[in-house]
């Protein structure tokens, strides 16, 4: 059966046409996202692009593969071209939470009010909102050249990224804006234009689906790729990851696997609105590190 271990295609990662760069890496829960993120934010710094790497994960490990510390605030690692941050749930519900409260206390002198809304913001959405504003922040910035987002789980992930729709339905519809939140409210209309716009444009978003050639992964990631789609962003690449390197198949066991995982990825390889499908190979050791995620990346992304 004729096989390649392709790379996933540079121009998908590096700024394109003078424009600021996002990248996201989504997929199942322990298909190697935090690990190939973070080689994929390696390979831009790498290429002389100021890059941040940003873990909306509430489970984050992009400390452990950096062998850093990683905070709510963007933190350079050593003297390079990267920068890494993880959004904190807690951190940003209250950040959020505390913007909302003084926000009201200028505008209203009924403390009522402000308790009213004091307890509605103690629900569990005020956390996704709060998540959801942070990451409009740093999808937006002008700050690098290029953005990576290590993302949570698919269904997390897609979420997230449809919040900006919802968003921007509820601020249309309202039957009416009040004097005192009008200007609030059309300015976050126009975030979310903007975030919208930016999330369509293949030249300044790419999303890339990270799966592993079994059954269930890559039925997952078909959901989720149709469930983008109808928000009209669209997957630009897939990385295929733990895939047994040729030499490796030197027992019947592991010969039989080889030739699972090749009929996997030739289905996905035959499929029309699948393109630039990547071969990251599995790797004799835990990728933690600069040095083996500059190895890594030489591997994975061609020219």
């Amino acid at each position: 059966m004729p096989f390649t271990y392709d790379k996933m295609p540079a121009h998908l990662i590096l700024p394109q046409h003078g424009k600021r760069r996002r990248i996201f890496l989504a997929g199942k829960g322990g298909v190697g996202k935090t690990t190939l993120a973070s080689t994929t934010a390696m390979f831009a710094a790498n290429s002389g692009f100021k890059t941040l790497l940003v873990t909306t994960d509430p489970a984050a490990h992009i400390g452990n593969v950096f062998d850093e510390t990683v905070t709510s605030v963007p933190r350079q690692l050593s003297e390079s071209n990267l920068w890494l941050v993880r959004i904190d749930p807690k951190m940003a519900f209250d950040a959020y939470r505390n913007q909302v409260l003084e926000s009201l206390e200028q505008q209203f002198q009924d403390s009522a009010t402000v308790h009213r809304v004091s307890e509605e913001l103690n629900s569990p959405c005020t956390e996704e909102v709060a998540v959801f504003q942070e990451f409009l922040d740093f999808l937006l910035s002008d700050a690098f050249d290029v953005t990576v987002f290590d993302t949570a789980p698919t269904g997390h992930t897609v979420r997230l990224l449809q919040l900006s729709w919802d968003y921007e339905h509820e601020l249309e519809y309202k039957d009416a804006f009040t004097a005192e939140t009008a200007a609030l409210d059309n300015a976050q209309l126009d975030k979310m234009h903007t975030a919208i716009r930016t999330l369509q444009d293949k030249d300044e978003t790419g999303m890339l689906f990270v799966t592993l050639p079994e059954s269930t992964p890559i039925a997952e990631m078909d959901k989720a790729i149709s469930d983008l789609e109808r928000t009209h962003i669209y997957t630009q690449g897939i990385i295929v990851n733990q895939v047994l390197p040729k030499e490796a198949a030197t027992s019947r066991l592991f010969g039989k696997r080889l030739e699972l995982q090749m009929r996997h990825i030739s289905r996905l390889k035959e499929r029309s609105n699948y393109q630039n499908i990547a071969i990251a190979t599995l790797q004799d050791d835990e990728i933690i590190g600069v040095d083996l995620l500059q190895r890594f990346a030489n591997e994975m992304i061609g020219s």
